[in-house]
């Protein structure tokens, strides 16, 4: 007893020394520890609130405040935990250190982030439609007044166009063409449906998302053929108010002119064609003529200048616990590359709240646009042939630019001596005044309620009005022959619509163990309206206010319209996730729409779409490196009602009265004819996709097939006169087109260090074009210099194909017959003739007719691309972003122009021309009224629309946040430069091969589209 009483004792006293040294630890690690402060920062160097800083194996975290600062205790040998949402967490050893710089880089897995979708939100792990996320930082990067340009190479399967006049329109299309009418996509713009969003200014936006497919857009319905852009604009945050400002200023210049004849060159073509066509040398191209002209005008150098754009935007925002703000101040200024008075400014204003208190949340959003543009001008009575642009380098140079002598001062081109058709650009784009003024109104509220956990209802409400203001005014000028204006010309277009919105919107999850479910139900209701008036004046008085309405009245016309459209839709969604590993979207819509007869004024559009996240089943174990791996698909109908009002209704004359035996007898006739069936576009899309993640996705590979049909495409099928109707033509369902093609996504984000970290982003996608129906006798559609018919693509390419010039007499004799070819005239190939029923044979008739016409190549680009490199070195930052199509022809119908040896100024290709003494040449002889049709469509003006553009390049430095803070006012401060449209890589003798060419069959025509200018910038963001 003794022995075990003495190992109790024993064991009592090991405890108490044991405790005494446990203890002797804790007061001396306790008198270690250390208050540590600190301040987490963003990449750009912004102070960072709510993020959480935590001591590793202990229960002791804090977070920052609205200044991004923290103080927490902490050892030295303690380790310091920084996690953020959306932030890769960093650690950090406490060391000697007591106040701690500490910035946090966006999260490498992109997989986690939350995006917008039709009427909700998802993170993009456990999308299964076709949903492109933008990288709105890049986007950004591009100087545009439109939204719709900044996506320009950003997405795969979206293409956009656009030009570089000020205001001008942006083209933009997702997978292709898929109607014969308005091919532009749906925009939503936070929540709201509308047509274009290029009232709003591209610094308020927060973030985009394009739906590509049916299941991710089939809850818009009648709208969503097209595609569907989605935008997000700036929100407010908890905290302090903070102060944003973003601006820059540039340059802009026309980057190349083209190789056109000075005055001798052009003289001695013009001379050269007079004579060869038998006639006399106009006596201002004469040097035996007193009126020769020495003139020498370089109409490139004289009208191309150096343009100017800027942009200043600031941001106020900022909240509390119950609601937060985001006050946005905007101004855009451009003015033209042209000499003139052509420009575009633009203020906006966006003012968004939103909070949320108890069971009630709430926010809303009134934004308003005021702009003005200058339009380049245009003359009502006069044909300006090509445009602005085309009539610029056909100018003839012996026409001076100014002329004392002429009304207006501005020089022209004379009926005697010149011979010439030649506008003075410089002098239309000063004397006429051709002004859009533009004023949008959009305001939006929502209220939601959680009725019960996980059930909610929403109500929408939302108004946006436009009114605008068209003004052309002419004054009496003499620009020359033909551009000679005896009377003044007034017009005045005054118009206004509004778009109105209710929407009820239920939504309820249910999550069930592994089991999580998503469901939506709701009604919508959007009437549009839109009324306007044009007046038009004309008269030979003076005047020096030019108001319609002071005006002689007997010189007036007043024309006018209202119409009105509605659109009520039922709508529904069922979301289904099994353990993140099986994912479930079943879509629905019903839409009913006034554009539509009351036999087809419904339409119902469904979808579905899975996916099968692979990676996170257990019993398949993939290799360590792939760290996601999801195959997903969908199929589903999205309908398109983008075209006219009340197009299935007849006009009837009510006063068609006719006389029977010298009586009068009251009658009605049709005027117009239409088809009461008239019902939705519709478009089917089927798509399957492989998305991969790589090193905790960090890499990221999607790749995508899509299939889509468009069937009861409305477009004008003629009708015989005798059916009364005018125009001659009837309106309705009659083709069908498939396009289908591969899309490829690639992005890498890493930090190879504390100091260095860079992202790479590249897309590709592939388009095929194929009509399958095209009206009720498939008969084909011919274009400028294109042709559409069942079984190719629309809006090919189809011309003559040549063979060379006729070098002698035996050339003619042995070639196939073209009415009045002459020697040095061009050799066009025989490729088809008729039998003796009319139909073609395929085979050489020895004569050269509109028969032997053939397909010169496709006018769709195959493929475009884009590709995105940034680079961060402590506070140096460097992007460029590079993109590009491919597999294209174009009619270069500029180039066509200036080949003719007509009165117009030539290229000098042209100067290479055919002679008796320069036979080795693939340029005919000149000939005034071109007998044998040289200048006919053909092989000689088709080119290849392939290029590849430095689209911008950017350098910025962000200064330190140390060294802001002695200045007690800014927090963040970067300022950088940056160069747009730099270089381009293409073969193409036009200014741009990147123009705006939407005529749907005269497709890749190219006729002048004002060129994207090279654009240097400087510019700032600061922080308050």
């Amino acid at each position: 007893m003794k022995k075990v009483a003495l190992r109790r004792h024993l064991c009592s006293i090991t405890q108490a020394l044991l405790i005494i040294c446990l203890l002797s630890v804790h007061i001396t690690l306790f008198s270690q520890t250390k208050a540590v402060t600190g301040t987490v920062y963003n990449a750009s160097g912004e102070p960072l609130s709510g993020a959480t800083i935590s001591l590793k194996n202990s229960g002791s975290a804090t977070s920052t405040n609205a200044n991004g600062k923290f103080s927490i205790k902490a050892p030295p040998d303690g380790i310091l935990v920084i996690s953020s949402m959306g932030f890769a967490s960093t650690e950090l050893k406490v060391g000697e250190q007591t106040d701690l710089r500490i910035v946090l880089n966006t999260s490498v897995d992109p997989l986690d982030n939350v995006v917008v979708v039709a009427y909700g939100r998802q993170k993009v792990k456990d999308l299964t439609g076709s949903v492109a996320v933008v990288n709105v930082d890049n986007a950004k990067k591009t100087a545009s007044y439109d939204i719709a340009k900044m996506l320009q190479g950003q997405v795969a399967g979206v293409t956009v166009h656009g030009s570089g006049e000020p205001g001008g329109y942006v083209q933009l299309k997702i997978r292709g063409v898929t109607t014969f009418g308005n091919n532009a996509p749906l925009f939503v713009i936070d929540g709201v449906p509308m047509d274009a969003p290029f009232d709003f200014s591209p610094d308020d936006v927060e973030s985009m998302q394009i739906l590509k497919d049916a299941s991710s857009a089939a809850l818009y319905g009648a709208r969503a053929a097209t595609g569907v852009v989605i935008i997000t604009t700036k929100k407010g945050k908890k905290g302090p108010i903070k102060i944003d400002y973003n601006g820059y200023y540039g340059w802009q210049k026309i980057p190349k002119t083209l190789p056109v004849t000075d005055r001798e060159g052009y003289q001695k073509i013009t001379s050269a064609a007079e004579i060869n066509a038998g006639l006399t040398v106009a006596p201002a191209n004469d040097p035996a003529s007193p009126n020769f002209s020495t003139i020498n005008t370089n109409w490139q150098d004289a009208l191309f200048q150096t343009g100017k754009i800027q942009d200043h935007h600031i941001n106020l925002s900022g909240g509390g616990d119950n609601i937060n703000y985001s006050l946005g101040l905007g101004y855009f200024d451009q003015t033209s590359t042209m000499v003139g008075p052509q420009s575009y400014k633009r203020f906006t204003l966006n003012n968004a709240f939103s909070g949320k208190r108890g069971i009630f949340s709430y926010g809303g959003k009134v934004a308003y646009t005021q702009s003005d543009k200058v339009n380049l001008a245009i003359t009502g009575d006069h044909a300006v042939f090509g445009g602005g642009v085309t009539s610029m380098l056909t100018a003839i140079p012996t026409m001076p630019i100014y002329d004392e002598n002429r009304l207006g001062g501005y020089g022209g081109s004379d009926e005697l001596l010149n011979r010439a058709i030649a506008l003075n650009v410089i002098g239309m784009n000063n004397l006429v005044t051709d002004n859009s003024d533009r004023n949008r109104f959009f305001g939006n509220v929502w209220g939601e309620i959680e009725i019960v956990k996980g059930l909610r209802y929403k109500l929408n409400l939302s108004y946006d009005y436009t009114n605008y203001k068209n003004y052309h005014f002419e004054p009496k000028f003499d620009l020359g022959f033909y551009y000679l204006n005896n009377n003044y010309i007034l017009s005045d277009n005054r118009g206004n619509g509004y778009t109105g919105l209710v929407e009820n919107l239920l939504t309820y999850n249910v999550v069930t163990g592994k089991h999580n479910i998503d469901f939506l139900a709701g009604t919508t209701y959007q009437e549009g309206h839109g009324e306007w008036t044009t007046g038009r004046a004309t008269g030979n008085g003076d005047y020096e206010t030019y108001n319609f309405s002071a005006l002689p009245s007997e010189d007036k016309v007043l024309l006018g319209e209202s119409s009105t459209s509605t659109i009520l839709s039922f709508l529904g969604r069922v979301n289904y996730n099994y353990d993140s590993r099986y994912m479930l979207t079943v879509n629905f819509r019903r839409d009913g729409s006034s554009r539509f007869g009351p036999a087809n004024r419904y339409g119902n559009f469904p979808s579905v779409s899975a996916a099968w996240n692979i990676s996170n089943e257990k019993f398949i174990h993939l290799p360590a490196v792939i760290s996601n791996l999801k195959i997903r698909g969908g199929y589903g109908t999205l309908g398109n009602q983008n075209f006219g009002d009340y197009l299935f209704q007849s006009y009837i004359n009510p006063n068609a009265s006719y006389n029977f035996g010298d009586v009068l007898a009251q009658g009605s006739a049709v005027v117009y004819v239409a088809d009461p069936n008239l019902r939705w576009e519709s478009t089917k899309t089927g798509n399957v996709a492989i998305d991969l993640g790589f090193f905790s996705n960090q890499l990221t590979f999607s790749a995508e097939y899509f299939n889509r049909e468009s069937y009861d495409i409305i477009t004008s099928l003629p009708l015989p006169y005798s059916a009364g109707s005018f125009p001659a033509n009837i309106t309705t369902n009659a083709a069908s087109m498939r396009n289908k093609g591969l899309e490829f996504t690639l992005n890498y984000q890493h930090q190879t260090s504390k100091d260095f970290h860079y992202a790479i982003g590249a897309n590709l996608g592939t388009l095929q074009n194929k009509v399958l129906k095209l009206g009720l006798y498939d008969n084909p559609i011919y274009g400028s210099g294109s042709k559409t018919e069942v079984g190719r693509e629309i809006g090919e390419l189809f011309g003559f194909v040549t063979e060379g010039i006729f070098q002698n007499q035996e050339d003619l004799d042995k070639h196939a017959k073209q009415t009045n070819a002459a020697v040095g005239d061009m050799m066009f190939k025989d490729t088809n003739g008729r039998d003796a029923e009319g139909k073609l044979t395929g085979q050489p008739d020895g004569l050269i007719t509109d028969d032997d016409r053939v397909y010169l190549g496709s006018t769709i680009p195959s493929f475009n691309y884009g590709f995105n490199l940034s680079l961060g070195y402590k506070q140096f930052d460097f992007s460029f972003f590079f993109q590009g199509q491919g597999g294209n022809k174009v009619n270069n119908g500029v180039y066509g122009s200036l080949m003719s040896t007509d009165y117009g100024n030539h290229h000098q290709d042209v100067l290479n021309f055919w002679t008796p003494q320069n036979t080795n040449t693939n340029i005919p002889r000149p000939v005034k009224g071109d007998p044998n049709g040289n200048g006919r469509f053909s092989d000689r003006f088709v080119e290849s629309g392939a290029y590849g553009r430095l689209q911008n390049a950017v350098l910025g430095y962000t200064f330190s946040p140390q060294l802001l803070a002695r200045t007690k006012v800014l927090k963040s401060f970067r300022a950088y430069v940056s160069g747009q449209n730099l270089f381009t890589i293409s073969n193409y003798k036009g200014y741009d091969p990147d123009f705006i060419s939407d005529g749907l069959f005269s497709r890749g025509f190219d006729y002048g589209s004002f060129p994207n200018p090279r654009t240097i910038m400087v510019g700032l963001q600061v922080g308050f």
